[in-house]
This record gives C-alpha cells, sequence and structure tokens, in this order.
C-alpha cells in the first residue's frame, strides 16, 4: 500500500445527485486501497459519511467531517489570487495553479485581438461557486506575469485541453458542426508519444504566444472536445506521483498517466502543452519540484 501511515483531507468527498461517482468520493476511495487515513470533507455531511462508510469496507480509517469551502472558489478569489501572484512573481519563480471541477464549453463572442474568436469558434470554461471563468479570462491572467515565471497548470475538467485557449494549435480553421454544444475539430498531436523516461514530448512551440511572457505548462485530462470521467485523471495522477516517491520529469509523469488513463479504455487523452514564452526545458524538470537537475536531454522545438 503506497500511502500507508500516510493522512490525507479530501474537500469534496461526498457525492452530487446522479449516476456515476464524483471527483471526490473516486479519490477518498482510491486513497484508502492505498492505505491513507482520510478525513473526508463535504458540506454535506450526510453525503460525507456514506462516503466514509465506502472507504471503511476497504479497510481505511474515514472519518468525515462538514466544511464549506465553496465560498472561496469564486470569480473574485481567483482573481485576487493570481493578481496577487502576478505581482510578486519574477524571473526564475514557479506557481502551481490546479483545478479539479466541472467544464463547460460555450460560443466565443469575444471581439478583440485578446478574445478573438478561436479557431474552434467556442470558448472552454471552468465552473466556479459563482460563474465560469472561460480560457479567454485565464489567459488575461498569464499575460499579466513577468517573463521567465513557470507556471504549471493541471485541469481535470471536461474540455480541459483547451482551456490553453489555442487548444491544440490547428491554424487552419475546420468546418464546425455544432451538436448539442459539442464542437467536432480535427486533431492534430502536440506531443510525442512512446518513449521512457525523461525524453523530450513536446517537440513544438506554441503556435500562438497570445501575448503571454511567461512560460506556461498545461497538464489536461483530456482533449478540448473531450468529457472527462470523473476522477480518473486524478486518481492516476495520485498513484503515479505516489505521495512524492515520483522523482522524473513533467515529460515522464505524463507518458505515465498517457499509459494509466489509456488503460482505463474510456477514450480519455490526457495532453501535455506548452502556452506562453517557449521554454524546451520545463518540460525536463523534476515534477512538481523546485530543484533542478544537471544533464537533461536537451530538446529543439520543430
Amino acid at each position: 500500500m503506497r500511502l500507508a501511515g500516510k493522512i490525507a483531507v479530501i474537500v469534496g468527498a461526498g457525492q452530487s445527485p446522479g449516476e456515476g461517482i464524483g471527483n471526490g468520493r473516486a479519490t477518498v476511495l482510491r486513497f484508502a486501497q492505498e492505505g491513507a487515513r482520510i478525513l473526508a470533507v463535504d458540506r454535506d455531511l450526510a453525503s460525507a459519511e456514506e462516503t466514509a462508510a465506502l472507504a471503511a469496507k476497504e479497510g481505511c480509517e474515514c472519518v468525515a467531517f462538514e466544511a464549506d469551502v465553496t465560498r472561496e472558489a469564486t470569480l473574485a478569489a481567483v482573481h485576487e489570487t493570481l493578481s496577487d501572484a502576478a505581482s510578486t512573481l519574477r524571473m526564475g519563480d514557479r506557481l502551481l495553479v490546479s483545478f479539479s471541477g466541472h467544464g463547460v464549453r460555450v460560443r466565443d463572442t469575444g471581439t478583440d485581438r485578446f478574445e478573438k474568436d478561436e479557431r474552434d469558434h467556442a470558448d472552454e470554461g471552468w465552473c466556479l461557486s459563482d460563474g465560469v471563468l472561460v480560457d479567454d479570462k485565464l489567459a488575461g491572467y498569464w499575460r499579466v506575469f513577468d517573463p521567465g515565471v513557470r507556471i504549471v497548470l493541471v485541469t481535470e475538467s471536461c474540455y480541459g485541453g483547451g482551456m490553453g485557449r489555442d487548444g491544440e494549435c490547428v491554424v487552419t480553421p475546420p468546418d464546425l458542426t455544432w451538436m448539442g454544444g459539442a464542437v467536432r475539430t480535427p486533431s492534430q498531436v502536440v506531443y510525442r508519444g512512446g518513449g521512457e523516461s525523461d525524453l523530450p514530448c513536446i517537440d513544438r512551440a506554441p503556435c500562438d504566444r497570445d501575448g503571454i511572457r511567461a512560460s506556461v505548462l498545461m497538464l489536461s485530462a483530456c482533449r478540448e472536445n473531450q468529457v472527462a470521467q470523473d476522477g480518473l485523471f486524478s486518481g492516476c495522477l495520485f498513484t503515479i506521483w505516489d505521495g512524492g516517491a515520483f522523482e522524473g520529469s513533467y515529460c515522464a509523469l505524463f507518458r505515465k498517466l498517457q499509459a494509466a488513463v489509456g488503460a482505463s479504455g474510456c477514450g480519455q487523452e490526457p495532453r501535455i502543452q506548452m502556452l506562453g514564452a517557449p521554454d524546451e526545458e520545463f518540460q525536463l524538470q523534476p515534477a512538481f519540484r523546485v530543484d533542478t537537475r544537471a544533464g537533461t536531454p536537451a530538446t529543439t522545438y520543430r
């Protein structure tokens, strides 16, 4: 058991009405299987208790706790947090931004050059407690960061591959087919599948810096035209990360994620992309660590 002896606090551990299993409950059960002791937090205590009971069947010590943290998952809170980070961080600093929740697609109505119609005429967005944060707005935050700042963006949401605004950099506008809010777009490879260890996985610079001077490395649970299975990406990520025992690069992490999610057979395809200023070595840095290593293989964008 990889998490034996460790304690996990999981927020949103309950379950919303409907079929399937939510991200929070799925994470609790996965951690339970790996031997963690868990505090299951949710604003619905009865739902958290149901989750705790399921975890107990896995032999896990799990305690339910009632709390409501959604008041902080607001548009204003995101604005304040990212604005403060942009005013503080300087060249060489790093920032981790993560989101796990519902994602949506809305028709793009932007007019200026930074909110122009995207090639697929759709905006992707994160559902916060009081509104939707669309990719145009998120890109606006990245633009105020200084050059040389490295930002790691992890998103588990439906259509998450499009939160980079230009999605997968298809330059030629495709024929569009709107069907029930979905958009069909041609695909383009933005990473090299296969390979081993810490070899480069991103082989091209961002096709449009979009006014972003910082370098943003985005790991997303799926393509911009796919839905994400609840908890699958996070569960695989936590398993691979192994409580911090994983020591490989972001590319090595991505390849393992790609294989693990692919093995589920659901058709969901994780993505790794660079946004903003080109930074060939970012992808080869140790994943989610602040130290650097010498002698990592160099890569040149095509």
